[in-house]
C-alpha cells in the first residue's frame, strides 16, 4: 500500500447517527444524508482528494451496481477541482467497479488498482492472526490479545515513578511481570506524563539498558523499549530489544526509523498532538478519528518506504497524548476504524487520568484508585478490536480478559 496517491479508508458505520456524521463531513445535503442513511451497505470506503469528474463517474457506476457514492452537492456542479467521496456497496460491487475503472480517465485507473489492493489487504488481514514482534510470533487465535506489561525505570512517571529505579526493585518487577503472564515487557526510561520534561539521552540509556540486559539474559519474553530517541533505540536493539515503542510516531527523531529498519526490529507508531510538556494544553481536533488516522497512515507509509516490513509495524492512537476525555472515549469506541489500516492496534489506558475523571468528575480519582476502571477499559478495548493492551496490572487484567475472551469465542 505504499506510494499511494489517494488515501482510502474503510469506515465502520454502525448506525444512522454515525452515517449522518460521515455523510455530513463529505458535504452531502441534509436530504441526501437521510436517503443514504436509510440504505444498508456492507462496505463504506472513504477516498480523499479525487477529481470531481471522477467522482461523478464513480457515482453513476456504483448506482448501476446497486450501490451508491456520497458526494457533496457542489461536486455535481464543479468542472474542476477535487473532492472526498464515500463509496457504498458490497465487496463484489466495489470490486466490479474497480475492474471497470481500469481503463477510465481522471485518475480512475490508478484509483482502481489501489482499491483492489486495499480490498485484498482487508481480506488478508481479516484472516491473519499472527503478530510478529522482533523474531517472535504470537497467535491471536490462541492468545486472544497480547499483554504488554509496563516497567518504568523513572523517578517521575505518573503512576509508578520511583518504584523501580533501584536495581533490585527493577529486577523484582520484571520477574513479577513475567510470572503474571505478560507477552511483552515495555521498558521506559523517560517519563512522558503530561507536563514532563525530557532527561538527557545518556541518563535515559543508563536507566533502560540494564533492564533490557536483565530480561534478555533471564527470560523468554519480548522486550519493548519506550523511546523516541534513535541512540537509545540503537543501543537497546544491540542488547536484544524486539520492539521500539515511539510515542512520537517517528516525528521527534527522524533517524529512529532507520535504526529500527537496520536493527530488523518491530516498531509502534503512536499518535501524539504536541509534546509531553504541552500536549494537554487544550488539545483540539476538527475530527479526532480522521486526524489520527491520517497521521498514522502517513507515518506507517513513511516506515514502509524506509524499508520496514509491514508485519513489523504496530499502530497506537495514543490515548491521553494530546486528547481530552471526549477524544479518548471516541477513539476507544472506534478502534476498528484504525484496524482497517491493516496493522495490529495497541491501546494503553492503564491508570490514566480520564478514568479517574469518569469515576468521579468533580474530584477525579488519583492513579492508585483507578484499578477497576483500568481493567474495564482494557476489556472494552479488546472487545472493540485492540490486539495489544499496555497495562500496569497484568494478573488482574488477564483474569478479566479470560472472561471476555470466552464470551467472545462463544459467538
Amino acid at each position: 500500500m505504499n506510494n499511494m496517491n489517494y488515501k482510502i479508508r474503510k469506515l465502520e458505520i454502525e448506525n444512522k447517527k454515525e452515517a449522518y456524521e460521515e455523510f455530513s463531513k463529505i458535504g452531502a445535503t441534509e436530504y441526501g444524508q437521510k436517503i443514504m442513511a436509510k440504505k444498508l451497505f456492507p462496505v463504506a470506503l472513504k477516498v480523499k482528494d479525487i477529481d470531481v469528474k471522477a467522482a461523478n463517474i464513480l457515482k453513476q457506476e456504483m448506482l448501476a451496481r446497486g450501490g451508491d457514492v456520497v458526494t457533496s452537492r457542489e461536486t455535481l456542479l464543479k468542472v474542476e477541482g477535487t473532492t472526498d467521496v464515500i463509496i457504498l456497496g458490497s465487496i463484489v460491487a466495489i470490486t466490479s467497479l474497480a475492474e471497470k475503472m481500469k481503463s477510465q480517465p481522471f485518475g480512475l485507473k490508478n484509483l482502481s488498482a489501489l482499491i483492489l489492493q486495499y480490498l485484498d489487504l482487508l481480506e488478508k488481514e481479516s484472516r491473519k492472526k499472527i503478530i510478529k514482534i522482533g523474531s517472535k510470533e504470537f497467535d491471536l487465535k490462541k492468545e486472544g490479545v497480547l499483554i504488554m506489561g509496563i516497567l518504568n525505570v523513572t523517578p517521575d512517571s505518573f503512576f509508578d515513578g520511583g518504584k523501580y529505579i533501584n536495581n533490585d526493585e527493577m529486577q523484582k518487577r520484571i520477574l513479577q511481570i513475567v510470572q503474571e503472564g505478560a507477552h511483552i515487557i515495555d521498558i521506559g526510561g523517560l517519563s512522558t506524563r503530561p507536563g514532563s520534561k525530557p532527561v538527557s539521552i545518556e541518563e535515559e540509556i543508563k536507566r533502560v539498558i540494564p533492564a533490557v540486559k536483565f530480561v534478555k539474559r533471564n527470560f523468554d519474553v519480548a522486550v519493548s523499549v519506550d523511546t523516541y530517541r534513535s541512540e537509545v533505540a540503537r543501543q537497546a536493539i544491540f542488547e536484544g530489544a524486539d520492539l521500539i515503542n515511539d510515542i512520537s510516531g517517528l516525528t521527534f527523531d527522524e533517524k529512529l526509523i532507520d535504526v529500527v529498519v537496520n536493527g530488523n526490529t518491530s516498531v509502534v507508531i503512536m499518535h501524539i498532538k504536541g509534546d509531553p510538556e504541552t500536549m494537554q494544553n487544550n488539545p483540539y481536533y476538527e475530527d479526532v478519528i480522521e486526524e489520527i488516522y491520517n497521521f498514522l497512515y502517513t507515518q506507517s507509509n513513511l516506515a514502509l518506504k524506509k524499508g520496514q516490513p509491514r508485519q513489523k509495524i504496530i499502530i497506537d492512537p495514543g490515548i491521553g497524548f494530546g486528547k481530552t476525555l471526549e477524544h479518548n472515549l471516541k477513539i476507544l469506541a472506534k478502534i476498528k476504524d484504525f484496524k482497517n489500516m491493516g496493522f495490529p492496534v495497541l491501546i494503553g489506558t492503564s491508570r490514566k487520568s480520564f478514568i479517574g475523571t469518569i469515576l468521579n468528575p468533580k474530584n477525579p480519582l488519583p492513579p492508585d484508585n483507578r484499578l477497576i476502571g483500568s481493567i474495564s477499559s482494557a476489556v472494552c478495548s479488546f472487545l472493540s478490536g485492540a490486539d495489544i493492551l499496555r497495562v500496569h496490572d497484568i494478573a488482574q487484567t488477564i483474569e478479566a480478559l479470560k472472561i471476555a475472551i470466552s464470551i467472545k469465542n462463544a459467538i
